[in-house]
């Protein structure tokens, strides 16, 4: 039921002229400028999470990729989970301050 609705969701979307989706991105306060900055400050918070992975697999000394992939090691993962998640929290503070 859910995929139904998705796929509705998606054929209304892709069958709506562009005037429809105009006024309701007006209704909603949307503009190219607040969609594109919504883009590159996600692209930068991506950025950042992949450098304080990096930073953590030098700072942790560990392989992390050899124990993921090859050992599967779940605590590892677990782990590696927190970290991103703690990286997340600090850089989104950080881009909504």
């Amino acid at each position: 039921m859910r995929a139904f609705r998705l796929a509705v969701l998606l054929t209304t979307v892709l069958l709506a002229t562009p005037s429809a989706l105009a006024q309701e991105a007006e209704r909603v306060g949307l503009d190219l400028l607040t969609v594109t900055g919504t883009i590159v400050y996600g692209l930068i918070g991506i950025g950042l999470c992949v450098l304080g992975f990096f930073a953590f697999d030098k700072i942790a000394g560990l392989s992390l990729k050899h124990e993921l992939v090859e050992d599967q090691n779940v605590a590892i993962g677990i782990m590696l989970a927190g970290v991103f998640i703690g990286i997340s929290i600090m850089v989104a503070a950080v881009m909504l301050s």
